[in-house]
């Protein structure tokens, strides 16, 4: 059969690939230096505001919050210890949150020892009289102290800043050398949002490496040679070369759903590759030489996995008109990864069987001993093919199976339950609800339209209205008043 002869049409290229496989190898590989060169300026940025909507109308008023009153985000210094108001321990959080008080980027900080200051202005108060004159103060139980006497919060209140990694490490250095004191940890959803960071950076650094040893096994019993492995594990490999390359050029930081990414394309570019071997195999059998082979497998294949791709490129496509900025980031790099896949497949893959000699054992049409694969393979055709009157209604079950569950489907938007409940942030979270209001705040605006509204003592009634009908709310701990934290 002669296949290198005049190719018409689309085999054109085809040609040009087997003919010259160190052109295109040398080019491949210089692509992916220069996009490995870049790989290092990659950079991780996660937060749960990433996952906001621009032009919502909550997102605006939130916006406008953020103006009126400052940044919202607060971080909770939490003190265990037997008694708060015991004079050692009191000072010692009344230094703690004088040294809180300096760290760059905390606006402003509640503390015991602060409103004692605030109230005592002749500094002649005792705690034990402290103790007893705020004891009555339903504002300060579980807000500030919890009703035991025995847990305390010191908030601290956020600057306006995107990156609080480094306000967050420094209140760690400041807890750590007081820990033989009291029992301390901070909480809040800046520490919510850091966590997500660490753990999304340590997945992204292990994730893909198990899945790849994974991939690389599987090839290993379905082949049991080098090229099984090798082509198709080498062509994932720079496919995410290119990928993560690029979003280093373009300076997009990795996510949380960037995360995604090479978990995908390993996976889906693994598949591709498969497509190519079984039409090879046939392919050998017909052929004298490794360019022929080479020439008819893709002449035959490269058509359907170009639409294969294009169809997956068009599904992933479709989350670009998303209104969230890291879902269309994921759906953009995603397409794009699969995208320089078919160009591998289409370029990389012919030259390199078309370097390759034959296996040592030329497949022949004679039929051998079936691989476990093929057994199990036959086995569901034998099935779908000779009882049918079982196989249905079996799909027919699972699919209704299915169908029931979706409608079961919960969304779940409280971050913390991200977390597995032995990690840190998550124990955290749920031991300040004990005993404390929680360190999730939500804010309620209210606006009169009017200067100078809330200065009238009968206004104020108002907001004492409100906070009654918060606290019969489900899930809501503890109204704490804006007024008392914010200028007005």
């Amino acid at each position: 059969m002669k296949i290198l002869g005049k190719l018409p049409g689309p085999a054109s290229w085809l040609r040009f690939i087997v003919q010259n496989p160190w052109k295109i190898i040398v080019a491949i590989s210089l692509i992916t230096l220069f996009f490995a060169i870049q790989i290092p300026k990659l950079r991780f940025e996660t937060s749960i505001y990433d996952l906001t909507i621009e032009d919502l109308p909550q997102t605006q008023e939130y916006e406008a919050f953020k103006k009126e009153f400052g940044c919202e985000e607060i971080i909770l210094v939490v003190v265990r210890t037997e008694d708060v108001f015991r004079p050692a321990t009191f000072e010692t959080i009344r230094e703690l949150a004088q040294r809180l008080s300096e760290i760059e980027g905390v606006r402003q900080v509640i503390s015991l020892p602060g409103i004692r200051k605030a109230m005592d202005v002749t500094e002649k108060w005792k705690l034990e009289d402290f103790k007893k004159i705020i004891s009555p103060i339903t504002l300060f139980e579980r807000n500030i102290v919890s009703v035991d006497g025995k847990t305390c919060v010191i908030s601290l209140i956020l600057e306006d800043i995107r990156e609080k990694g480094r306000v967050i490490d420094t209140v760690d250095a400041l807890i750590e050398k007081r820990k033989h004191a009291a029992t301390l940890y901070q909480i809040g959803m800046p520490i919510v949002s850091k966590a997500l960071a660490d753990f999304t950076e340590k997945d992204f650094l292990s994730l893909p490496v198990i899945t790849f040893s994974i991939i690389l096994f599987m090839l290993f019993v379905f082949f049991r040679n080098i090229r099984g492995i090798l082509i198709p594990s080498g062509s994932v490999l720079i496919a995410l070369t290119w990928t993560f390359g690029l979003m280093a050029l373009t300076r997009t930081p990795l996510s949380l759903l960037a995360m995604i990414v090479p978990i995908f394309l390993i996976a889906v570019g693994t598949a591709y590759c498969m497509y190519i071997f079984p039409q090879y195999t046939y392919a050998v059998r017909e052929t004298t030489t490794p360019k022929e082979a080479a020439i008819a497998t893709f002449q035959r294949i490269g058509f359907p996995t170009s639409l294969a791709v294009m169809t997956t490129t068009i599904g992933l496509g479709s989350l670009l008109i998303n209104k969230i900025h890291e879902i269309r980031a994921f759906a953009l790099f995603s397409c794009v990864g699969i995208l320089f896949m078919l160009v591998i497949i289409l370029t990389l893959l012919p030259a390199i069987l078309g370097m390759l000699p034959f296996p040592k054992e030329k497949p022949s049409t004679a039929s051998s001993k079936p691989k476990l694969l093929d057994r199990i393979l036959d086995a569901i055709i034998h099935i779908n093919l000779h009882h049918q009157k079982i196989a249905l209604p079996v799909i027919a079950l699972i699919g209704l199976l299915g169908i029931l569950g979706l409608t079961r489907i919960q969304v779940e938007t409280n971050p913390v339950d991200f977390f597995k409940e032995s990690t840190p942030v998550a124990r955290h979270f749920k031991d300040i609800c004990r005993d404390m209001a929680g360190s999730f705040p939500i804010n309620v605006v209210v606006d009169s339209g009017k200067d100078g509204f809330f200065e009238d003592p009968a206004n104020l009634k108002t907001i004492d209205q409100l906070q009654a009908f918060l606290s019969t709310l489900k899930g809501w701990t503890k109204p704490f008043p804006l007024m008392t934290i914010s200028s007005w």
